[in-house]
């Protein structure tokens, strides 16, 4: 019998022994395994076993992304970090000294702080890490995991600990004695880090063994967690007692077991120095209701709380609250407290809708905000207040009376959009589409740099302003049905950068630039929409070199330069883990480019209409200059300072926008900026802003 003669779902089990050259060999091999080589399944197990990538049920993919996703994986993978960097927590830029009250600053000084970033800049030695699979932000520190199932950190779990020492480049959280940490050559599933999640000022682990580990101090060794009333069984597969996933809160963490449910439980001593390795018992409670299991055969008439509510399908830790969905379409809330009288969990009943369309299909959140997706494009958002709101009204006789208070927030700019995820700070968030990109949306508070979009003085410029007058930044409400996309080139800033500082011409643009300083709301809107359309077809080059041809990026399901593949928040500060091709992107810098040319001295050639015999005296007057020019060795010294110069042209690179100037546009009232510069074209069209404002 032949391999060809096997149905299409015995090879599909089969394909999951094969190593990805072995796998591409053997499609390789004929006309009908050849039509396989894509094979969704195959893919999706290689791509997450062999990089630990964490579950994203909001991710489509076929197979050919998929395969996209297992090479970008293994040599495209960066990891970007932005926002308030007190405590090293982005894991760039090293320390700088500031004058504390005219004096210079002594070393250990509060003095010194690390420099906050504006736009998303690559972490420091990030090549010690090997290659990332995901990157989570808590309150002072960013978390990286990698392929083997090693956790790093950069900055600090407790950033109110002064005795806490910040890690300025990635280091690698340990384990107590007895449990030795996985490395290249050694894997041990008992510390091989599966997933995991991080909160305030803790991370919790789950190695492929199914034992649970939390850090609360990263110059100690991680804490091994165990129940005093809950039974966990290690290396059960997906059996009875074995857990399923870890997340983190606040000031608390929670598990997923199964067979009994979430299981929440408060952060544990940072007394890491003084565990035995047989483990940290710790008091912890369960959900009621949230054990049950689909494939559980139950009477037809059981209405007991955990058939009502549902098989859990994913959890999240909040402040003061957990939030969960199930497979009833269900949203619920129950508080994160282990002394909690609550009885049962309450329905979020405001997130549910009775539309065949509507499946509710992830939550996500972080700290006091949660968000809610649906099969149909639609994203609810929630926070502490609504949450508290409905705990409140269960315990009350009016609890079926619904008012503002219990409403879901729907932002204009994130329905349809394609996101994959949302990433929630203290004061700003930002969305993950499936395009790769990040919008970024919220407040920036004391000018961090949280929002990723521009420094404070360029902020204006992508549709932010100053709010307060106490240096917070933030996005206009008009502005939340339009996307501001986060730019990872480093040549869009420099654009930006020099459009504000009027290089081109000062004296046509210095109207504009009042506006700018002035801080004018409406220039704001405007400029913000223009440059965002600017940004998008950064690609095409500028447009007078735009071809047809250029309108699709490549074959690969139009992926820029920069893909991102997760993003994360926390505090003042977030992260991404973005594919960068190098190739492409510098094929794009290449079209921003003008060849300069070397401003050189050389012999000018002409055509010589003297005599021969002036002809003649002449070239001996030059030939004797000449061999005594190359006797006294001036004339290598002329070739060397060519040769110079002309390597500092190459080096010096000019851009098609050195005489560009502040664009001028059209205001949504209808006037136009000052100057007399042409109106600026629009890509796409002119939008009616003015609408969108008055909508908003």
């Amino acid at each position: 019998m032949l391999l060809t003669d096997l149905p299409t779902d015995i090879l599909v089990l089969i394909f999951p022994c094969l190593s990805a050259p072995d796998f591409l060999s053997l499609t390789s091999s004929c006309k009908a395994l050849f039509t396989l080589r894509q094979e969704p399944s195959f893919w999706h197990s290689l791509t997450t076993k062999t990089f630990r990538l964490p579950p994203q049920p909001l991710l489509r993919a076929d197979g050919a992304r998929w395969q996209w996703l297992y090479k970008s994986l293994a040599t495209q993978s960066r990891v970007y970090t932005w926002g308030n960097n007190q405590k090293g927590n982005l894991g760039h830029s090293a320390y700088v000294a500031q004058s504390l009250r005219g004096r210079p600053p002594r070393f250990g000084s509060r003095a010194l702080r690390y420099q906050s970033a504006a736009v998303p800049q690559e972490i420091q030695n990030e090549t010690a890490v090997g290659i990332v699979s995901d990157v989570q932000c808590g309150g002072w520190s960013t978390v990286l995991l990698n392929s083997l199932g090693q956790l790093f950190i950069v900055g600090v779990l407790n950033g109110e600990r002064y005795s806490h020492r910040a890690a300025v480049e990635p280091t690698r959280l340990a384990f107590p004695p007895g449990y030795p940490p996985t490395i290249k050559d050694r894997y041990d599933p008992a510390t091989a880090i599966s997933q995991y999640s991080v909160g305030r000022s803790h991370v919790i682990g789950l190695s492929d063994s199914g034992k649970i580990w939390e850090w609360s101090n990263s110059n100690l060794k991680a804490n091994f967690v165990k129940f005093v009333s809950v039974d966990v069984v290690e290396n059960h597969g997906n059996g009875k007692g074995s857990v399923t996933r870890v997340a983190a809160g606040w000031a608390g963490s929670s598990a997923y077991v199964k067979g009994s449910g979430i299981v929440f439980w408060k952060n544990l001593l940072e007394s890491g120095d003084a565990i035995e390795t047989d483990g940290y018992l710790t008091q912890s409670k369960i959900v009621p209701g949230t054990s049950r299991q689909r494939h559980q055969t139950r009477a037809r008439e059981d209405l007991s709380l955990d058939t009502r509510i549902g098989e859990v399908i994913n959890h999240v830790v909040l402040d003061h609250y957990i939030v969960f969905i199930t497979h009833k379409n269900k949203v619920f809330v129950y508080p994160a407290d282990i002394d909690s009288p609550i009885a049962e969990p309450v329905e979020l009943t405001t997130f549910s809708q009775d539309s065949p369309d509507f499946h509710i299909e992830d939550v996500q959140g972080q700290m006091c905000n949660f968000s809610i997706f649906s099969s149909n494009g639609v994203v609810l958002l929630g926070n502490s207040d609504l949450l508290r709101a409905f705990i409140e009204a269960s315990q009350t006789t009016v609890s079926h009376l619904l008012n503002a208070r219990h409403q879901p927030r729907i932002l204009p700019a994130l329905q349809n959009s394609s996101i994959i995820s949302l990433a929630f700070g203290d004061y700003h968030f930002q969305a993950l589409h499936s395009d790769g990109t990040i919008s970024s949306h919220g407040t920036e508070p004391h000018g961090c740099g949280a929002l990723g979009l521009a420094s404070q003085k360029l902020a204006i410029l992508r549709g932010a302003l100053p709010d307060n007058g106490d240096r917070r930044v933030s996005l206009p409400p008009w502005d939340c049905d339009g996307r501001r996309t986060i730019w990872f080139e480093r040549e869009k800033t420099m654009w930006l950068r020099h459009l504000s500082n009027n290089e081109g011409y000062k004296n046509e643009a210095e109207g504009r630039l009042r506006l700018m300083a002035r801080e004018v709301a409406e220039a704001s809107q405007v400029w913000g929409e223009w440059f965002e359309r600017e940004g998008r077809a950064w690609h095409l080059g500028p447009r007078e070199t735009n071809t047809a041809t250029d309108k699709t990026r490549n074959a690969d399901g139009d992926k820029g330069a920069y893909f991102a593949l997760k993003i994360s928040a926390a505090g003042w500060h977030s992260g991404a883990l973005v594919f960068v091709d190098e190739e492409k992107a510098e094929r794009v810098r290449q079209k921003w480019l003008v060849q300069p040319k070397p401003s050189v001295n050389r012999p000018q050639t002409y055509d010589d209409e003297r005599s021969p015999l002036m002809q003649v005296m002449s070239g001996a007057g030059t030939w004797l200059y000449e061999t005594g020019r190359r006797f006294l060795g001036l004339t290598e010294r002329d070739a060397l300072q060519i040769e110079k110069e002309e390597t500092v042209a190459d080096q010096d690179p000019t851009y098609v926008w050195a005489n560009d100037t502040l664009p001028r546009l059209r205001l949504p009232n209808g006037e136009e900026m000052p100057g007399t510069a042409p109106l600026a074209e629009w890509r796409g069209g002119e939008p009616d802003l003015n609408r969108r404002r008055t909508d908003g």
